[in-house]
This record gives C-alpha cells, structure tokens and sequence, in this order.
C-alpha cells in the first residue's frame, strides 16, 4: 500500500499511535472500504451484492438497506454503510468478505463485471485500511477476529489459527473463531468458554490423530494433558523441563473456566470482565500453538 509523504511524517513524529479503537468505525474507513468492494466486487454484480443485501436485510428486520426503489443492490450495500451503526458497519464488512471468498473460491477468480482486483490482495488492503485507522479488527480464515496486542495477535493467534487449518483441526479451529467473534460481540462468557473448548479439542484431536487412548465424552483438560505427556508427545528426557507449562496448562485454562463459566453461576450473575476473557484467548492460542507442533514433530 502506498503511504503518503505526510502520513510517514506522522509515522516518524508520533503523532500516530498504535491504540485499538473497537467500538467506532470511522467515515474514512467506510469509504475506504466501499472503493475495495468496487475493485474486488464490481458495482455491476448484482448476484453477490443481492446476497449480501438479502441476507444483512433479513438479519435487521427489513426488507432491503435502503428505501430507495431505483437502487441497483450495490447502492443500496453502500448507503447503508455509509449511514449504519459502528456495530452495523463491523456486520457488513466481515459478511461482504465472506461472500467474496465464497465466490471466489466457487469460481476461481472473475474476469468480469469491473472487477480490478484480486481476492488475495482485497483481504491484504482490507487489513491495511483496518489498521491504518487505528480500527482493531483483522480478516482472517474467513472471520473478523479482534486484535488487543499487536505482539500477541502476530505472534500467538494468527499461528494458532494457521496451525489449527494447516493440520485439519477443523473443530478446534471452529471454536477459536467462535470464541473471537463472541469476544468481539461483547459475549464473554460465551467467549471463553468457546476458547477453552477449543484448548480442549486440540488435545482431542491430537489423540485421535496419534491413537491415543482417552474418554471422549469425560475426559477434562487435567486427563488430556495426562495422556499426551503419558504418550511422549512431549518428550520423556523434557518432562522436568515442561513441568512448569504442565502446571500452567492443568491450572491456567482449566481453573479460569471450571471458576468462571463451567459450573453454573448461583443466584448472582457473574461478570465476565473484557480483559479476562482477552487472557483466557491468548492462553488457549499459546498452548495450542505448543501443541500442535509438539505433535507435527511427533509424527
């Protein structure tokens, strides 16, 4: 992406700083991301933006984004984001690119309908637009996933994702993106609990790679953790050495969801505090991504 003179000045100056906005979606960035649906989608499309109308329609209740009868579907998708809520404005942004990777992937690229860029470098300049305005979101694995640290997003939760698709851990990977898009929604408490189920799978899904024998339907993080260091994934001649991440993995995870979400919260509702929860996904991240390549050097 191209950086204006004045924007590197900025850069140098400090004078922008890298702090997450989560809650407001700026009317530049709504531009922004209308010029890449004109390149990515083309405005003459009319297929995919009546899918997204449809279906972002349906979803608020009402019969089409705008009231404006002579509008072709991609008006009515782009005065909608220009006038929508920030909550809105987030829903659009991440269903759009949804479907333009459903269709890109169904019909390989289009040579049509105005279209001037490809799928890869949209998803790239989405990204960019993203963080160029200090929103925190990022596209990834056909999700919205909030980043709170740019360190630990780039170094711990993008591999765990990468990781999760790359070995066909399609379950544990469905639930780590649950547990972001809850996060991202507000729902804590649905958000960790979908993080540490993913933790949960991962084990899973590496005993039932490996043969390994565990109970399916009661076997808890404590038992998992047991059998994959039973069974050497973890070396034998490191097990004093990871005696530390075993206790952090048998009393991290499991206690912050067996206290918080896994038992029933009594006659007064428990709040789930945003920076807990953030914790509790980036704990699940980091000892996924242990995991996982414990287990692609095992095999």
């Amino acid at each position: 992406m191209f950086e204006t003179f004045s924007k590197r000045a900025k850069k140098r100056t400090g004078q922008i700083k890298d702090v997450y906005i989560y809650d407001t979606v700026p009317e530049r960035l709504r531009i922004q991301i209308i010029h890449v649906w004109s390149q990515a989608f083309g405005e003459q499309n009319n297929g995919v933006w009546n899918v997204i109308n449809q279906i972002m329609s349906k979803e608020l209740g009402m019969f089409t984004l705008t009231q404006k009868n002579y509008y072709t579907p991609f008006q009515h998708c782009r005065e909608f984001l220009q006038t929508c809520t920030d909550t809105e404005a987030i829903d659009i942004i991440e269903l759009s690119f949804v479907i333009l990777e459903e269709y890109y992937q169904q019909y390989h690229g289009w040579d049509n309908h105005g279209i001037t860029q490809p799928f890869d470098e949209a998803i790239e300049e989405l990204n960019y637009w993203f963080r160029d305005n200090n929103l925190g979101y990022e596209f990834t694995n056909g999700e919205l996933i909030r980043i709170d640290q740019t360190h630990m997003h780039e170094e711990v939760v993008k591999p765990a994702i990468t990781l999760l698709f790359e070995e066909d851990f399609e379950g544990p990977a469905e639930e780590f993106l649950n547990a972001h898009k809850a996060y991202r929604k507000g729902n804590y408490k649905n958000a960790l609990v979908e993080a540490l189920k993913s933790f949960e799978s991962t084990m899973k899904t590496i005993c039932d790679k490996k043969g390994y024998t565990y109970n399916k339907g009661s076997d808890t993080a404590q038992k998992l953790i047991a059998v994959l260091l039973d069974n050497n994934l973890i070396p034998e001649y490191m097990r004093k050495h990871f005696s530390g991440v075993r206790n952090t993995l048998e009393g991290g995870l499991p206690t912050v969801r067996n206290k918080q979400a896994g038992h029933g919260q009594g006659a007064e509702s428990i709040k789930v505090e945003p920076y807990f929860v953030e914790y509790a996904i980036n704990l699940a991240a980091t000892n996924i991504v242990f995991l996982i390549k414990a287990y692609k050097e095992s095999k």
